[in-house]
């Protein structure tokens, strides 16, 4: 039997255990009431036995425990379990229960239990009971003819299955949304850092020693958005920047943002990555000549600058209804105005990032250039 199998099995059993026992007399149904599911329902052989919500249910067993103080004895002749999902399962049990009254006649019974569990809250609790007398057994003079129990059985039979049923497509509809919600945070955020978030409830902020930050901005794009609608200006901006995010993935860079016209992305982490300060490059090279090509099909002409810096950068996520993954310190701010230190249809790096590719890539140095903050900045441009 699997471990979940065994986990319904246990709490089936301590709960009947502890209803057949009485040990604590009525107060016995504090210590059943923790079992029982908010939604519960019950049905039986007899019309005390049905109960359409928690408080009838609740109502019926105090009923119980007033009218039979004595404890009864369960002998299982038989036990099922059955998984229906990972959060629902259902018990079908057959077993002789025995009893004295108050005026010390002893009754034996044979019993058909039916329990319908759900896993809630990291504990499994009884969502549905259906207690009848097995047809075989019925004797003359009860209270509930042959036919009439067998009709009142199958009609309670059906009624488990609906439940069983309706648990069933509550579970997929949950499990479904649970799937969207992955999706969107794989979508929104960094695999690992997704992963992070959904089995914790919270991610870490990171330093990463060895990034590399790219920025790109459209020249004059102000000019340009104000002679052409909304629609198009969404258009053509959707359309590059869909590129862009296939290109990321294809060359493990990881996006971070877009701020208007402008697109900033990062390579070397949230896992490291050797070739960081190479990919950069090879990405802005392929997103300059898929603007070059695009220019030569389209009416719109735009021209793009592109910044590059390496060094290191924290990493979290800020917000907490709307995530967003993003990264601060001086690298960022220096690959931004390094974007906006360089010319159009260019690839601007600083010294720290030329260092790391010298020996493959071809650049030209364009000596110091002053920055925001009154700053000397080493530059080239990549070849």
């Amino acid at each position: 039997m699997k471990q979940l199998e065994q986990d319904i099995l246990k709490t089936f059993k301590t709960f009947w255990g502890t209803w057949a026992k009485r040990e604590f007399g009525k107060k016995t149904l504090d210590k059943i009431l923790p079992f029982l599911d908010e939604n519960i329902s019950s049905f039986g052989t007899g019309e005390h036995e049905f109960g359409k919500s928690f408080d009838e249910v609740k109502y019926n067993f105090e009923c119980d425990f007033s009218e039979f103080k004595n404890p009864l004895s369960i002998e299982y002749r038989y036990e099922h379990v059955r998984l229906l999902s990972d959060t629902v399962g259902q018990v079908e049990a057959e077993a002789m229960v025995e009893f004295y009254d108050d005026n010390n006649n002893h009754f034996k019974l044979f019993l058909r239990i039916t329990n319908i569990l759900v896993f809630k809250d990291q504990k499994w609790l009884i969502s549905h009971i259906h207690v009848s007398i097995p047809s075989e057994d019925q004797g003359d003079g009860e209270a509930f003819p042959l036919d009439a129990l067998q009709a009142r059985n199958n009609r309670l039979t059906a009624l488990v299955e609906q439940r069983t049923l309706e648990l069933k497509e509550q579970t997929q509809l949950l499990e479904k949304e649970k799937d969207k919600t992955e999706k969107l945070l794989f979508n929104i955020l960094p695999k690992k850092i997704a992963r992070e978030l959904l089995d914790n409830g919270y991610s870490v902020p990171v330093r990463h020693e060895n990034v590399s930050v790219i920025f790109t901005d459209f020249v004059e794009f102000t000019k340009i958005a104000s002679q052409i609608s909304p629609k198009e200006l969404v258009e053509e901006l959707n359309d590059i920047f869909f590129y862009f995010d296939n290109l990321m993935r294809e060359q493990e860079l990881e996006k971070i943002k877009t701020i208007g016209d402008s697109y900033m992305a990062v390579c070397g982490l949230p896992e490291p990555h050797n070739e960081h300060a190479f990919r950069c490059i090879v990405v802005a090279r392929k997103m300059l000549s898929f603007i070059e090509e695009r220019n030569n099909q389209r009416p719109i002409k735009w021209q793009m600058r592109i910044g590059i810096h390496s060094g290191p950068v924290v990493a979290g996520i800020v917000g907490s209804d709307k995530f967003a993954y993003d990264l601060w310190g001086s690298t960022v701010n220096l690959a931004s105005r390094l974007e906006g230190s360089g010319l159009q249809g260019k690839i601007n790096i600083s010294e720290d990032t030329y260092h790391l590719i010298k020996e493959t890539i071809p650049c030209e140095y364009r000596g110091k250039q002053l920055v925001k903050g009154d700053k000397e900045v080493g530059m080239y441009f990549v070849s």
